[in-house]
């Protein structure tokens, strides 16, 4: 019970320290957007209170700084304490400070309700001020067909997600910001297109656009900006892809079609691909096929098939419903059950026929 309520504990502080970090970088980020309207604001604000502060009055006494700041904040905003104030320095201040309080004062409040509007309507400035803010997330160039399918995956990982994408016309990008995805339409060759989502913080990057050269450059941009991150790159031809990965220190280069092609494969066969991979340089699928009556597999051993089929049977689903993950070596194929297998793709063509 003691232990419980120590999670209970531990996971609700350690929301609490994201939460203030989060709160943290983003008050930060809006400060760097604002940073010269304050610088402004401060540099009028401390020339006034010393105007106001050193200014001798008739009767001989001086303002307080307290005062002073108030004087000179009233003048920013076209309200000045004096109707006449006394001094060559104080009356040119009445003059000139509301135009300058009108500037400053006006500006920011415009930009900032474009800024909260934007937030509204996911438009690019407020996209921009959160992607400062994201720690150890996830860079994801391209959103077309495979881009967009990878981020649903790792929105369900519950990770953040920063999003380049270069055309405004592409289908998914509606899609991928009401499933809550921070997408910049910038160019990922750009430099500063990296930097505005945040790469030198961030865990990987994943290049999956259709153009070789051009993720060949973002991946080796991304080392250089963040020589910590992993970087994880499409590329058409797989042996090409694998080459790149050991001259220029990629994580991971896979190609689509490579791995697409066990699948259009199964769709032949007797089998479902569930995913599709690289152990080195073999590729190796997991199926899931259905015994059927003929079978050769029937009556043999998950062992035998595992020794026979250079496979290891991964789950067994009974026609009944029963489900066995993993499987005991000594349990008997029936006619009927669904073995979830992992394999070489180059035995899914055998072990598929086999189970038919």
């Amino acid at each position: 019970m003691k232990l419980v309520n120590q999670i209970q504990i531990i996971i609700p502080n350690a929301r609490r320290r994201q939460w203030i970090t989060t709160f943290y970088l983003y008050t930060l980020s809006m400060f760097r957007e604002f940073r010269w309207t304050l610088y402004g604001l401060a540099s009028a604000m401390c020339f006034g209170m010393l105007a106001y502060h050193s200014h001798q009055f008739d009767s001989g006494y001086r303002l307080s700084w307290a005062l002073s700041a108030y004087h000179s904040w009233m003048l920013l905003l076209a309200q000045p304490r004096d109707s006449s104030p006394p001094g060559l320095l104080l009356g040119l201040m009445a003059m000139g400070y509301p135009v300058i309080g009108f500037i400053l004062v006006g500006e920011g409040v415009v930009r900032l309700a474009l800024l909260l509007s934007s937030k509204r309507a996911g438009h690019k400035e407020w996209f921009r001020i959160m992607a400062s803010t994201f720690q150890d997330h996830i860079v994801l160039c391209g959103l077309g067909h495979l881009g967009f399918r990878v981020l649903q995956q790792l929105l369900d990982l519950k990770l953040q997600v920063v999003v380049l994408e270069k055309h405004r016309s592409s289908q998914h990008l509606t899609h991928a910001k009401e499933l809550g995805a921070v997408v910049l339409l910038r160019d990922m060759k750009e430099d500063q297109a990296l930097i505005d989502a945040s790469i030198k913080s961030a865990r990987a990057i994943i290049i999956c656009t259709n153009d070789d050269m051009a993720n060949l450059e973002v991946a080796m941009d991304s080392r250089r900006l963040n020589p910590n991150i992993r970087v994880i790159m499409r590329l058409f031809d797989q042996q090409i892809a694998l080459k790149i990965s050991d001259a220029f220190k990629i994580d991971a280069a896979f190609s689509s079609s490579t791995l697409a092609a066990p699948i259009v494969a199964a769709l032949s066969l007797n089998a479902t691909t569930l995913s599709s991979y690289f152990i080195g340089t073999v590729q190796h699928v997991a199926v899931e096929i259905t015994v059927e009556p003929a079978s050769r597999l029937i009556g043999k051993l998950i062992s035998e098939i595992e020794m026979g089929y250079q496979a290891r049977v991964l789950a067994r689903t009974t026609a009944a419903g029963q489900l066995h993950s993993p499987p005991q070596p000594a349990m008997i194929i029936e006619p009927g059950d669904q073995l979830v297998v992992h394999t070489p793709s180059a035995q899914l063509a055998t072990i598929s026929a086999a189970a038919s």
